[in-house]
C-alpha cells in the first residue's frame, strides 16, 4: 500500500512545523526575555526610588547643617548660664570664694556628689487645670551645705550677690543662728552663723 502525500498534507505539515517553531521560540526565547525585562523594570524602579531618596537626602544637607548650627548656638546660649562640670574642689573654690568676697568666714562646707536631677524649684509645673505636673527636665546638679560666720550686712550682701550675679547657683535653704564666741582677748562675742544649702547647675 502506497502512502501518497497530497499538497494539503504538505501544507498541514508546514503549518504544524511553523506552529511548533513559533511555540518553541515564544516558550524558550521570548518568555524568558520578557520575564528578564520585567525584572529589569522592577530593578530600575527600585534604583530610581533609591536615587531619588539619595538626592533628597543630599538636597536636605544644607538645611540639616543649618539646623545643626542653629542647635549648637541654642545649646551654647542655654549652657552659657551654667557652669561646665566641676570637681568637688572647684565647687569648693567657687562657693568659698564668693563667701570670702563678702568678708564671711566659712566655718564648714560639705559638698554632695554631682548628679543629674530635677531641681526642687522646677519639680512641679502648673497645668491649665491647676494640678501639679512632674517635670522630666534633668539638670546636672551639685550641692554644697555651708555654714558661714559674719555680720548681718555681710550675709545680705552675699545673698544679693548670689541672686543678681550667679544664675547657675540657687539658694535652697537658709537658717540663721546666734552664736557666742570668744575673741582673742577672751571677750564674749555674739555673732550670727548662717547655714545654707546651695545648688550648683552644670552641663557636660
Amino acid at each position: 500500500m502506497r502512502l501518497e502525500i497530497t499538497e494539503n498534507d504538505i501544507l498541514l505539515l508546514k503549518l504544524a512545523s511553523s506552529a511548533l517553531i513559533i511555540f518553541l521560540v515564544v516558550r524558550f526565547l521570548l518568555m524568558p526575555r520578557i520575564a528578564q525585562l520585567q525584572e529589569y523594570d522592577i530593578q530600575n524602579d527600585t534604583l530610581a526610588e533609591t536615587i531619588a531618596e539619595m538626592q533628597a537626602s543630599i538636597d536636605s544637607i544644607p538645611g540639616l547643617e543649618q539646623r545643626i548650627e542653629s542647635g549648637k548656638k541654642e545649646l551654647a546660649e542655654i549652657s552659657a548660664t551654667y557652669y561646665e562640670r566641676m570637681e568637688n574642689h572647684q565647687v569648693d573654690e567657687l562657693l568659698t570664694g564668693i563667701a570670702l568676697k563678702h568678708g564671711l568666714f566659712p566655718v564648714s562646707l560639705a559638698i554632695e556628689e554631682t548628679a543629674p536631677m530635677i531641681p526642687e524649684a522646677y519639680l512641679y509645673g502648673v497645668t491649665a487645670a491647676g494640678q501639679g505636673a512632674v517635670s522630666d527636665h534633668y539638670i546636672l546638679t551639685g550641692r554644697g551645705n555651708m555654714v558661714l560666720r559674719g555680720e548681718e550686712g555681710q550675709f545680705l550682701s552675699f545673698l544679693n550677690d548670689l541672686e543678681n550675679n550667679y544664675p547657675a547657683l540657687r539658694l535652697c535653704s537658709l537658717q540663721m543662728d546666734e552664736q557666742i564666741y570668744f575673741d582673742e582677748d577672751w571677750n564674749v562675742v555674739e555673732q550670727p552663723d548662717m547655714s545654707c544649702t546651695l545648688e550648683v547647675y552644670m552641663h557636660e
